[in-house]
């Protein structure tokens, strides 16, 4: 059989004080407290191994002071520098977050939602699905405030933070325009499974488009080309006697185009061109060192929270919307 769990009446009880004494004590509430009960109760914690339900000392407090992160890939570098940034602003307030990965699928997002509002989180910081309109109704009824990120929609009825990747793209494909490149092809997954991808590509299309020029899409995912294959594509496909721009819009996608460019890179970048997005940790250790797309998302990830926080403050703000710009960090594999 297992041992019962102990409770705050049995803390009570052994400590010879009442619960509303053990739950000032276990908020830190120690104004009207002698020394004596507090080490009383410390000690009787201590061997108990008590540990308070988080979810009924949150009822009592009026705050769990715990945050939601929902994010659709936690496996990526993105991933935790968001989650980085998130963390480093909650924790200076005193919160704690919860991370949650929904797979891109908004059943798990749903489901999460349902879960951290039954533990009873203070508030969400969501990278939504594209079902995004109905967390965000069953939050506004549940009166849960929450901040969205990575969003990519012109909604000013509710608070969001985001990075403005189809003008950072744009503005970087342009500059290549601009440096001599000719022939153009982009590395890039099926951009209907995430708007991201979908921003970046049509930043690129367009910004070639409104110069009269075309471009040639290579198909990416986790289970290939293999690197002789797009060694291959490359060697067969680049036209060395035209300067060709090779834009990869993946960040776990970079490496793998890097080394199947190994047998061209002095051709960079006088013949070819390799440009990157969002890998800023070791594209300036490569030789060639490779140009990049660098988002701020540590950054957004910092503004997300505080949001949420103010949100939590006060609860009737008028809904606010922030718009990030991203930064080309031009190296060797361009001119």
């Amino acid at each position: 059989m297992p041992e019962k769990r102990v409770t705050i009446n049995d803390i009570a009880k052994l400590a010879g004080t009442s619960t509303a004494t053990v739950s000032h004590y276990i908020n830190g509430k120690y104004d009207r407290m002698s020394d004596q009960t507090r080490a009383k109760i410390a000690r009787v914690i201590e061997e108990t191994g008590y540990s308070p339900n988080a979810r009924a000392q949150g009822l009592s407090m009026g705050s769990s002071k715990v945050i939601a992160v929902l994010i659709e890939n936690n496996t990526n570098l993105w991933a935790g520098q968001l989650v980085r940034g998130v963390e480093e602003v909650a924790h200076e307030k005193g919160y704690q977050t919860v991370v949650c990965d929904t797979h891109f699928d908004p059943a798990v997002e749903s489901s999460y939602v349902e879960k951290m509002l039954s533990l009873g989180v203070d508030g969400f910081v969501i990278q939504p699905t594209k079902r995004y309109r109905g967390v965000r109704k069953r939050l506004e009824h549940a009166g849960i405030p929450v901040v969205f990120y990575d969003f990519n929609l012109a909604d000013l009825s509710c608070t969001w933070v985001k990075t403005d990747l189809y003008g950072g793209v744009y503005d970087a494909i342009a500059t290549c325009v601009d440096k001599g490149y000719e022939e153009f092809f982009v590395i890039a997954a099926d951009p209907e499974k995430a708007r991201t991808r979908a921003d970046r590509i049509h930043g690129f299309e367009d910004a070639l488009a409104e110069r009269g020029l075309t471009y040639q899409t290579i198909p990416i995912d986790e289970k290939g080309p293999s690197i002789p294959e797009l060694r291959h594509r490359f060697e067969y496909g680049l036209k060395t006697n035209r300067r060709s721009l090779i834009f990869c819009i993946h960040p776990w996608a970079l490496a793998a185009t890097f080394k199947a460019l190994s047998g061209m890179r002095e051709l960079m970048p006088e013949s070819v061109g390799l440009l990157g997005m969002s890998s800023e940790e070791w594209p300036d250790l490569t030789n060639p060192s490779i140009s990049t797309i660098v988002e701020p998302v540590e950054q957004e990830g910092r503004i997300a929270c505080t949001l949420l926080l103010g949100l939590l403050e006060n609860p009737d703000a008028t809904p606010s919307q922030r718009m990030l710009g991203c930064e080309t960090r031009w190296r060797e594999s361009t001119l």
